[in-house]
């Protein structure tokens, strides 16, 4: 099996041929970045059988620990705050990326009406049994949709692991209602944290496998909030909202949140960032 496809000679977003590589991660991965619409990717990327083979059982359906569920509970609690700020009546909604179910449960105790979709489908079939709702599985081109949109669609922590971001996206915006609304969580790779251990590296005081930031095992694309803009932009959407990510919000004084959420999102101190954006 060939584990690698040929390198990018042109930015898979954007299509400019101005690239330059910016890094060699500890797994010996090129990452480039593109000059044009600033998002980092890995060059050569992974094969297509080799992410299928990587994914296969990746999730294995499993809720995992009752303490990690219970902050997991409690973090999606928060997200879906944020998101009924914009949505104030719970409708339709996709879990991008269900994994565990664990957003999912949560949206469902809050009145949702849930799908949920990931590519494994032995873990989508113990999502099903343990929640009892509707999932779709597999290779995302090929899922048969039907007819069906929702109001909602929640990507946490999935586009960095997609090898074809403008598609699927392309795809998820072709799910939405006109008005609806995305939600995508991602790690920041200019956070503070991340530019802190690239230094400390190239000064040769962090090991390149200790506190690593380019995670190529499985992720495949890099994203700031400005390329993540340009991104979902060029896609049909329209960006209403990006905050550093923490689950430093779940403070329950206003100090605590000063100093545990409000701050750490002036300073870019943050390691992963979400969006919520809107297809007109």
């Amino acid at each position: 099996m060939q584990k690698y496809d040929a390198p990018y000679d042109a930015c898979p977003i954007c299509g400019a041929a101005n690239l330059s590589t910016i890094h060699n991660d500890f797994r010996g991965n090129d990452i480039v970045k593109c000059a044009r619409c600033t998002v980092q990717f890995m060059s050569p990327v992974y094969s297509d059988e080799h992410l299928a083979a990587y994914y296969a059982g990746y999730y294995g359906g499993g809720v995992g620990d009752a303490d990690i569920v219970a902050g997991q509970l409690r973090t999606n609690d928060v997200k879906l705050r944020y998101i009924q700020r914009f949505i104030r009546t719970p409708g339709r909604v996709l879990d991008f990326g269900c994994g565990n179910g664990n957003f999912a449960q949560a949206a469902r105790d809050k009145g949702w009406d849930v799908t949920g979709y990931d590519i494994d489908c032995d873990a989508m079939q113990k999502v099903a049994a343990r929640l009892g709702m509707p999932v779709k599985c597999g290779p995302l081109a090929a899922v048969d949709w039907q007819s069906e949109v929702y109001d909602l669609i929640h990507a946490h922590h999935v586009l960095e692991h997609l090898k074809y971001p403008l598609r699927d996206l392309g795809i998820l915006h072709d799910r939405l209602k006109e008005g609806g609304y995305l939600y995508i969580g991602v790690p920041n790779i200019h956070a503070l944290s991340a530019r802190l251990k690239y230094f400390a590296e190239k000064l040769g005081l962090k090991r390149r496998h200790a506190g690593k930031y380019y995670d190529s095992d499985h992720h495949v694309f890099f994203y700031t909030p400005r390329s993540m803009k340009n991104l979902l932009s060029r896609c049909g959407f329209d960006v209403l909202l990006t905050m550093n990510g923490s689950k430093a919000h779940l403070a329950d004084s206003a100090l605590a949140q000063f100093f545990l959420y409000q701050l750490p999102n002036y300073l870019y101190s943050s390691s992963s960032f979400f969006v919520i954006a809107r297809k007109p």
